[in-house]
């Protein structure tokens, strides 16, 4: 299957249920991500917090599309 295909007989209940667990999975590894942003570096490695603080706003991001994604299928 390619990118684009439709599934046949897709079962909407299913895709929902999985689209939510990833969310969730999303969130836990976003807050995960957060905690290492809050670390005490002793004002070193400015570019490291830097790109943990990004990672973590994509996580959210992540988070958020896969939620509206399983709100739509419902």
């Amino acid at each position: 299957m390619t990118y684009g295909e439709s599934v046949p007989n897709a079962d909407l209940t299913t895709i929902a249920a999985e689209l939510a667990v990833m969310a969730e999975g999303a969130e836990r590894y976003r807050q995960r991500v957060a905690d290492l942003g809050q670390m005490n570096l002793d004002g070193k490695h400015d570019d490291l917090l830097m790109a943990i603080h990004e990672a973590d706003r994509a996580l959210r991001t992540a988070q958020r599309s896969l939620l509206r994604a399983s709100k739509i299928v419902k």
